[in-house]
């Protein structure tokens, strides 16, 4: 049996079956109850509060935590709801469609997915290409935070520093914080991820900001998986919706300074991907790369 998180903190069109299972990310913050019929990260054991700087992480906090009231899976996944897997071969990493009624999300069989997941040992996005991941990150958030996590991975993961080494020092880049892992792999995961994450909280200097040191983490564990012989299954990413409007961009602009996420960089992307002739916005997150 798979189950896969939809993660949403936003009203929005969400596939909701016996497979995909939406849930709300910072629940506990929330006013309102337009997620009473979906899950909620705030239920049971949680860190729903701390869901503006650890992100999609709260929910995957909240499955690590609560997993029987999934029914105890034999995969477990995350996605996005405006980010879903493509469970077919395609030649590109990226796609984009506006709506999800134009897919076949909805028709995808919890029994097929299960016979795909058979012959691997974990599902990721195809990997995008980047001059390396490490030169990647500083470019967009702050070196010293991608500096302390390494340090922190030596301290208290020794065994993992060749795969954080390789994988920042690479071209393979992982985007997302979107997966499958089997059981086993999802708690092993997360006893890794968390407890970087509760150290890395303690030390940064930019606590207030979004940890996007954690999709570093998330590529870390598939280097880690993959150079100890687990066979992945790299799939295409599905992004529902259009490019923002420049209103929009250059509202989400002045909400990252207001609330100063990250870099600069980061602050203006949204501006920078308005800009940007769509080909070539697509033609980076497209191009993909063996490992």
């Amino acid at each position: 049996m798979t189950k896969l998180l939809v993660v949403c903190h936003k009203q929005a069109e969400l596939v909701h079956n016996e497979t995909f299972l939406p849930i709300r990310v910072g629940a506990a913050l929330a006013s309102d109850d337009w997620s009473k019929d979906i899950l909620n990260d705030n239920d049971g054991e949680n860190i729903s509060a701390k869901n503006p700087t650890y992100n999609e992480l709260t929910a995957i906090y909240w499955a690590y935590k609560n997993y029987a009231k999934l029914g105890d899976p034999d995969n477990i996944g995350v996605v996005h709801y405006r980010r879903y897997f493509v469970f077919e071969k395609r030649k590109y990493a990226y796609y984009e469609q506006k709506t999800i009624s134009e897919n076949i999300l909805n028709d995808i069989k919890a029994e097929n997915l299960d016979s795909m997941l058979a012959h691997c040992d974990f599902a990721a996005p195809m990997p995008n290409v980047r001059k390396s991941v490490y030169q990647n990150y500083c470019s967009a958030h702050h070196k010293d935070d991608i500096d302390l996590a390494i340090n922190i991975i030596a301290e208290q993961f020794p065994h993992m520093s060749d795969a954080a080494k390789h994988y920042i020092e690479g071209k393979a880049a992982f985007f997302y914080n979107m997966f499958i892992f089997k059981k086993a792999d999802f708690f092993d995961y997360c006893d890794f991820v968390f407890a970087v994450m509760g150290e890395y909280e303690k030390q940064t200097a930019h606590l207030k900001e979004r940890f996007f040191i954690s999709e570093v983490l998330t590529g870390i564990y598939f280097t880690f998986l993959i150079e100890n012989g687990k066979k992945p299954l790299l799939l295409p990413v599905l992004y529902i919706g259009g490019k923002q409007s420049f209103k929009q961009a250059v509202a989400e602009c002045k909400s990252n300074f207001k609330d100063n996420k990250s870099g600069f960089l980061f602050k203006i992307k949204p501006l920078i991907v308005f800009f940007t002739p769509n080909f070539l916005l697509l033609k980076r997150k497209r191009k993909t790369i063996k490992i």
